[in-house]
């Protein structure tokens, strides 16, 4: 299972937390990973702030903790990449679980 930790401050997102693997289906046509993998890298992908923010990204692991004050455009992407995660949440509950801490 994949789980997703996120933490809000003022409600602005300040964490965000993928780990694990769904085990939908066998690595490389797993869809429910993939969909995950693509929504966290892209949305990451198209952050601006890069000194207010610390990325990792590692095979079963990715996280965004934001550091310092980051501008309204980040703050929409990583908004986008919780409202995605949760969809994918919804559609495969089994596979996917989103907490907030």
């Amino acid at each position: 299972m994949i789980e997703i930790n996120y933490s809000k401050k003022d409600d602005q997102i300040c964490m965000i937390e993928s780990k694990g693997h769904a085990n939908y289906d066998e690595q490389g046509k797993d869809i429910v990973c993939s969909a995950v993998s693509a929504i966290i890298v892209g949305g990451f992908n198209a952050l601006l702030d890069e000194e207010a923010l610390d990325l990792t990204v590692e095979k079963g692991y990715a996280k965004c903790v934001v550091k310092d004050e980051i501008s309204e455009h980040d703050q929409n992407v990583l908004d986008t990449i919780l409202i995605q995660l949760m969809t994918i949440e919804r559609s495969y509950p089994e596979f996917v679980k989103i907490l907030e801490k």
